[in-house]
């Protein structure tokens, strides 16, 4: 935090961020910076856009109960980007507690020895320095002398709580969030930490907060970290109003991107119970238990959330998602079409596009699709992940190991093993120590809990890739078990060519067509 001592009568508390952008402002000052240089300065390790900057700067007026229309401390200037009036002064205050210690390695000055005296040169600076801070404190008293004295700081806060300022800040958030883009989700993350900044007993800003963590690693690849930030807000949203609905539906997401299907569909189902028409949990219902290969079940609830809300683009997808798991690829591609009208750019529809043609066997189409994709947007993983995939099974392997790379340098962790789980299944000998890495990897996700059946085929594919034909069955059978329905993507795999023939293989496979008829 940065303190602001404003008019010598009132100290603010000022978050980090806010606190560096007038910190910024005032070296300019009264000169004007621009937008990108405000963005370069504040942020200068991520990207962020205007709008950011924006939501910053209008959350800084607030805090110092300050007018865009009429301003006394930050004047946005059209076209060329803001500048801080005249006569502000910021002061960062130290915290008392801290001790000062004298190093001698840093410090430029140190008393004189006894008997001898200062040099002349830094009895001049003194001097002169005393008497422009005592010429500044006179000044500063003057102005102050003619200003109404603020408020306390804790009657601010109170008083932008009672005017819903908390309330704006998590709407603003919960906009951006559902428009399923990667700058918005982070804008998001900013908006909601913000109105938790404000008020910290706001239990749907933690809520809120939950789902954006979850998002950007379901979406946008986000820090592994993130999946433990997401868990941890949501259970402080529940602790805070336990009757919240929507903290047990993000704590299903955030349960869902550990790996944890069955304890992400028990929270979705208590976020039902608390709020009967929640199309967002009942959509999650669909998309969980298709994946668990439970497929009446996904379409009970996602024909609930559609009815609840027949215009959701997600729920629009999800149910494409179900069809094409029961090979209804006609009707399928009808609901994605649609899904893809209401938001063209949303990179799960268009993924879900790719993966279908990749699950009917179309590897070619899969690879002209994901590089049209991936030309669109050449940093998404998500994409790249695609590409290699459908190259793995055209046999392109050197391409394979070459987008691995860069899976590989994700600050994902599970997106950096699936990458060396494809550069070791795209080479024609592995060493020892990948497969004991991999193995290790996905065993330690089965050891914490995931039921995802996409982490026990990992392990039937590495082992079919090393010839161990028992634990390659042991893993394939229990991924059948968990939901994995995939024909083509078994039977097509290259890993699996030396058991292929296998009687004991071939009975796996009908039993997938098994359980997709019975869910039809």
């Amino acid at each position: 935090m940065g303190t602001l001592v404003r008019n010598k009568t009132q100290e603010v508390k000022l978050p980090w961020l806010s606190y560096r952008l007038l910190c910024v402002l005032c070296e300019s000052a009264p000169g004007i910076v621009s937008q990108q240089e405000l963005i370069e300065r504040i942020w200068p390790e991520i990207v962020v856009g205007d709008e950011t900057l924006k939501q910053r700067i209008k959350l800084l007026r607030r805090v110092l109960d300050d007018n865009a229309a009429d301003p006394t401390y930050i004047e946005a200037i059209r076209g060329r980007g803001y500048r801080l009036i005249p006569h502000v002064e910021i002061t960062a205050i130290p915290d008392p507690s801290l001790s000062v210690k004298l190093n001698l390695a840093t410090d430029t000055h140190v008393a004189p020895a006894n008997g001898s005296s200062y040099p002349l040169y830094w009895k001049v600076t003194s001097l002169t320095l005393a008497f422009v801070v005592i010429i500044l404190a006179c000044i500063a008293l003057l102005y102050s002398s003619s200003r109404t004295i603020p408020q306390p700081v804790s009657q601010t806060l109170a008083a932008k709580i009672a005017s819903g300022f908390d309330n704006e800040l998590y709407e603003n958030g919960l906009d951006y969030y559902h428009r399923y883009r990667e700058e918005d989700n982070k804008l998001a993350i900013e908006l909601f930490n913000s109105a938790i900044e404000i008020n910290p007993n706001m239990a749907r800003a933690y809520a809120g907060l939950s789902d954006a963590y979850s998002q950007g690693i379901f979406q946008f690849n986000g820090p592994s970290d993130w999946q433990q930030l997401a868990i941890d807000a949501a259970y402080k949203a529940i602790a805070l109003d336990p009757n919240l609905a929507q903290g047990y539906k993000s704590l299903g997401l955030a349960y869902y991107n550990r790996g944890w299907l069955t304890k992400a569909i028990s929270a979705n189902l208590k976020a039902v119970q608390k709020r009967k028409d929640y199309n967002e949990a009942m959509s999650n219902l669909g998309f969980i238990y298709r994946e668990m290969g439970q497929l009446k079940q996904a379409l009970h609830w996602i024909d609930k959330a559609l009815e609840a809300d027949p215009s959701n683009s997600v729920s629009m997808l999800h149910k494409a998602q179900i069809l094409f798991a029961l090979a209804q690829y006609p009707q399928a591609n009808i609901w994605l079409e649609k899904a893809l009208q209401l938001q063209p750019d949303s990179l799960l529809a268009n993924n879900t596009q790719g993966e279908s043609l990749l699950q009917q066997g179309l590897f070619r189409q899969a690879k002209a699709h994901y590089q049209e994709l991936i030309a669109r947007y050449p940093k998404q993983l998500v994409f790249i992940e695609g590409l290699a995939n459908a190259l793995l099974y055209l046999g392109e392997q050197e391409q394979v190991r070459e987008l691995a790379k860069q899976l590989i340098q994700s600050d994902n962790r599970q997106v950096k093993v699936r990458g060396e789980l494809l550069s070791y299944l795209a080479n024609k000998q592995g060493t020892e120590a990948q497969l004991a890495h991999l193995e290790q990897s996905f065993k330690q996700e089965l050891a914490q809990g995931s039921d995802r059946p996409s982490d026990s085929m990992s392990l039937a594919r590495l082992y079919a890739k090393s010839h161990a034909s028992d634990k390659s069955y042991r893993y394939l059978i229990q991924a059948i078990n968990q939901g994995w329905l995939a024909k083509n993507l078994v039977v097509m795999d290259p890993s699996f060519k030396a058991i292929k023939e296998e009687v004991s293989f071939n009975q796996l496979i009908d039993e997938m067509d098994n359980q997709r008829t019975r869910q039809q």
